[in-house]
């Protein structure tokens, strides 16, 4: 996955902003992805988890009470 490091615009055009070049923009992207690399692999804390399914079943209980209001 790349990122764009040059995104040109009329605001830039009018106003020229300091810029990375592509090697540097490819040397932060490989130091960031070596970083947070091993943070990327470790498993979802189970509270995390526990969470994420508490909000899926608000949202279906939501989704649930909407259907119903929604019926004539």
């Amino acid at each position: 996955m790349s990122m764009e490091c040059f995104s040109p615009s009329l605001r830039d055009q009018a106003a020229p902003t300091p810029r990375l070049d592509r090697i540097s923009c490819d040397r932060i992207g490989a130091l960031l992805r070596a970083a947070y690399d091993a943070v990327a692999k470790e498993p979802i804390p189970n509270e995390h988890i526990d969470l994420l399914l508490a909000l899926r079943q608000m949202e279906r209980e939501r989704r649930r009470e909407l259907g119903r209001s929604a019926r004539p």
